[in-house]
């Protein structure tokens, strides 16, 4: 439920151009306020996305995306720069569309912004384990909402590839099933932020903003 496994073709050019644009304008303004020292560091937490997005978990193609954990050490406007990467990279390895770049970029980009500006809200009141679950949780929610609604605007969308189905499925039926997604995608998540931050505490605690002083 981290990003959109859409192929070509099926989101009309409205949706994905619009979200395209959307997503060079931020990238405009993001890159002046971004530590260009800082590359490297983004470069690789990007690596280490993409290969937590390479490692399906089950028989269900599902996987983590890390944005949570990722928005929190990089901040909100370096980690949109490394959720467009990913997500461009992505997209050339067949893990949804070119089309799809723009809107995986803006739900990755929104959970990791997201996560970011709760974990600098409650880090001062709990441990930095707990700190980034709670984040990662937010920013899971609030980018899995954009997500639905991206995909209930394709599914009502008048465009259809001649591949697919020309009557469109049920959408409380898809409703249902991805919210059960959902729901344990948020759980996976969230552990997993947790067991992140509750490492870096301990080995290094200097990455984790709240408690090295550093801005987001």
């Amino acid at each position: 439920m981290s990003h959109l496994h859409l192929p070509d073709g099926v989101l009309p050019p409205w949706i994905w151009v619009g979200s395209l644009i959307l997503v060079l304008v931020t990238l405009v303004f993001a890159g002046r306020v971004i530590d260009p020292r800082r590359i490297a560091y983004q470069g690789s937490l990007a690596a280490m996305m993409l290969a937590a997005m390479a490692v399906p978990l089950g028989p269900l193609d599902f996987h983590l995306s890390l944005a949570g954990p990722v928005g929190v050490l990089l901040g909100a406007a370096a980690g949109f720069q490394v959720m467009f990467v990913v997500s461009l990279i992505l997209a050339f390895i067949g893990h949804g569309g070119l089309t799809a770049v723009g809107l995986n970029t803006l739900v990755l980009g929104l959970s990791g912004a997201t996560a970011s500006l709760v974990y600098g809200g409650v880090a001062r009141r709990m441990k930095a384990a707990p700190a980034l679950a709670v984040a990662t949780a937010a920013g899971q929610i609030v980018s899995g909402l954009l997500w639905f609604g991206v995909v209930t605007l394709a599914l009502r969308a008048p465009q259809h590839p001649a591949s697919l189905s020309a009557t469109p499925p049920r959408l409380e039926v898809v409703s249902a099933v991805m919210i059960a997604f959902w729901m344990l995608g948020l759980l996976i998540e969230t552990v997993v932020a947790f067991g992140i931050g509750r490492f870096l505490s301990r080995v290094h605690p200097g990455l984790l903003p709240a408690l090295s002083g550093e801005s987001a």
